[in-house]
C-alpha cells in the first residue's frame, strides 16, 4: 500500500506539471497576442499621420503648380500731381487655375554695376482667378535702365519678367 500511495503522489506532481504548461502556454499566448494588437494598432497610428502628410505635401504642391502669373504690362509714368518720385506701375493677371496673393514685388536694377534692389511687401494683393491687378512701386528708374521684376506668392512661387526702362 506504501508503494501504491508514492505512485499516486507521483501521479498527481504529474499532472500538475502538465497543468503548469498549460497554463504557461496560455499566458504566453496572451501577452504575444496583446503585443501583437499594440504593435498593429501602432503601425496603424503611424502609417496614417505619414498618410496625412503626404497628402499635405502633396495638395501643396499641386496647388504652386496651378499657380500662374502674366505680366500684362510695365508703364513708367514721370513724376506729375500726387507721384513725386518716378515710380513703376505693374499690371499682373492670374493665368493660373486657383486664386492666388502676391507678398513681394522686387524691382532690382541690372544695368552695368548699378545693381540695387527695392522689395515691396504686400498683404493685400489677392489675385482671383483670370484676375487681373495693378500696383504702384516708387522706384527712381532711369531712361534705358534695365529692370528684374520679381514677383513672390504666398505659396512661395517667383515670376520674373526682365524690362527696360524707355
Amino acid at each position: 500500500m506504501y508503494k501504491t500511495c508514492f505512485k499516486n503522489k507521483k501521479y498527481r506532481l504529474k499532472n500538475r506539471h502538465a497543468l503548469a504548461d498549460v497554463v504557461t502556454s496560455a499566458i504566453v499566448l496572451a501577452a504575444v497576442s496583446i503585443m501583437g494588437v499594440m504593435m498593429l494598432a501602432w503601425s496603424n497610428t503611424n502609417l496614417a499621420s505619414h498618410q496625412q502628410e503626404i497628402e499635405e505635401v502633396f495638395s501643396t504642391q499641386m496647388n504652386k503648380i496651378n499657380e500662374d502669373v502674366s505680366f500684362e504690362s510695365m508703364w513708367f509714368p514721370t513724376p506729375s500731381g500726387v507721384m513725386t518720385a518716378n515710380h513703376i506701375n505693374v499690371t499682373l493677371t492670374n493665368t493660373g487655375i486657383l486664386g492666388l496673393n502676391v507678398t513681394t514685388i522686387q524691382v532690382t536694377n541690372v544695368t552695368g554695376s548699378n545693381n540695387t534692389s527695392f522689395n515691396y511687401d504686400y498683404t493685400d494683393i489677392g489675385i482671383v482667378k483670370s484676375g487681373t491687378i495693378s500696383k504702384n512701386v516708387t522706384y527712381p528708374w532711369q531712361s534705358n535702365d534695365e529692370l528684374d521684376i520679381l514677383i513672390f506668392t504666398a505659396r512661395g512661387n517667383q515670376f520674373i519678367t526682365q524690362v527696360v526702362v524707355p
